[in-house]
């Protein structure tokens, strides 16, 4: 018997429209490391993994988020979280390189490993279908804006030590 099963987090088209719904964050916050959007996006497929983050204090609110949200938890076990972003790696390229193709996303940042926002417009129908999304779900939006704008990247308190999904012992800091 052959079961097909589809899973967002390999799809390069799901992760283009991820990105662009994640656009605002970067617009809000300003230029971001590329590993940080990558992070950003895996909580934002799997949201219910919100709960294995160590926040600090004044953000332990927002692991409720795992429960709000646990209905986006995929059917079937997935690989664990390290190597689940691992795997997206190669979709979340492609995305990106897409969005630079197109003028959504400045190439010569994506080129230093930075995420920078253009002034290019969204066709309008996607724009509304991202801003209904993003308006939906706004307490999600809220906290990957926190988690860009107030955790940095590398180091031991950084989103790479605090999530796990990448290695941060070898960082520079």
């Amino acid at each position: 018997m052959t079961q097909l099963s589809f899973q967002p987090a390999f799809d390069a088209f799901h992760t283009v429209f991820r990105f662009l719904r994640l656009r605002a964050v970067v617009e809000a916050v300003g230029p971001l490391p590329y590993d940080k959007i990558r992070i950003l996006d895996f909580y934002l497929l799997f949201p219910h993994k919100i709960q294995d983050i160590r926040l600090t204090q004044k953000h332990q609110k927002f692991k409720k988020l795992s429960e709000k949200y646990f209905y986006m938890k995929p059917y079937g076990e997935l690989p664990d979280s390290r190597m689940l972003l691992e795997r997206m790696g190669p979709m979340q390229v492609a995305a990106a390189q897409t969005l630079a193709t197109r003028s959504l996303m400045s190439s010569e940042a994506l080129e230093h490993e930075e995420v920078r926002a253009t002034k290019a417009a969204l066709p309008p129908e996607l724009a509304t279908r991202i801003e209904q999304l993003n308006e939906s779900q706004s307490d999600l939006m809220e906290f990957l804006s926190i988690l860009a704008n107030d955790y940095p990247l590398a180091g031991d308190s950084g989103l790479k030590a605090r999530t796990g999904l990448m290695e941060h012992r070898y960082d520079a800091i």
